[in-house]
């Protein structure tokens, strides 16, 4: 009886130790923050800028990289690694519609303002931290 619960604490923890080796696999290389600092000169940040926790989102949350980055279409990327070239949010969302909280705070975000860097980032965020339970003020995330 001894040795058979040996060998069963042996194989589940050798599954959780390639289960947590599989997860850091996928985030190796990846930054463990990164400055969601704005490069759009035609908005300007009036909050401080949102050190992002990456390696906390991917590994602790288990938030895949599908679900931040995407493609024109608002696809997933579903095969980005951090190996990988990943664009800046602001490559594509360098529109000067900034718009206002409520185009991002509302049910659907306006066309127009999701063009903007800064709605488009805070609609990924707000929308998945309201889903999730993270924090919604905005000084919980533009902490001094």
């Amino acid at each position: 009886m001894k040795k058979r619960a040996i060998i069963l604490g042996a194989i589940i923890s050798g599954v959780v130790m390639l289960m947590a080796a599989g997860l850091y696999a996928g985030t190796e290389g990846c930054p463990d923050t990164v400055e969601m600092k704005n490069e759009n000169a035609f908005e300007q940040h009036k909050m401080p800028v949102v050190n992002f926790d990456h390696a906390k989102h991917s590994e602790e949350y288990g938030i895949t990289c599908g679900e931040c980055h995407h493609d024109e279409n608002h696809e997933p990327l579903a095969d980005l690694t951090c190996q990988g070239k990943v664009q800046p949010c602001f490559e594509c969302h360098s529109g000067t519609g900034a718009g206002t909280p409520k185009d991002f705070m509302g049910p659907k975000p306006d066309v127009e303002a999701l063009k903007s860097y800064y709605t488009a980032v805070h609609v990924n965020c707000v929308g998945c931290h309201k889903k999730q339970d993270g924090p919604k003020s905005c000084t919980e995330c533009h902490a001094k």
